[in-house]
């Protein structure tokens, strides 16, 4: 069944958020660890995927990708506030289409 176009953009914008949420440094600890539960392969992820037409593996593996590269970059500069994950990669994350 192919959804309308608007259902498959805001469940982008859903995974979207949390991975936002994932790497923003002045987010709250329940944020970071809510959007970290949600993108590891929760089913609610799943959920969305199929909504966003989106293939669940490549997701929580580029999300775990991600996820590392930003905790990597807090490591290494003392866990800094300042510290911010690119925002083009996070933003445009070149997730490939479920098969139909």
């Amino acid at each position: 069944m192919q959804l309308p176009a608007a259902h498959r953009s805001l469940a982008a914008r859903v995974i979207g958020q949390a991975v936002r949420d994932v790497r923003d440094p002045n987010g709250t600890p329940n944020d970071s660890a809510s959007a970290r539960s949600f993108l590891s392969g929760s089913p609610m992820l799943s959920y969305w995927c199929e909504i966003a037409e989106l293939d669940l593996n490549c997701v929580v593996d580029r999300a775990r990708t991600l996820v590392a590269g930003c905790d990597a970059g807090r490591r290494g500069r003392g866990g800094s506030a300042e510290v911010h994950c690119d925002a083009q990669r996070a933003e445009n994350l070149p997730f490939r289409s479920a098969p139909h």
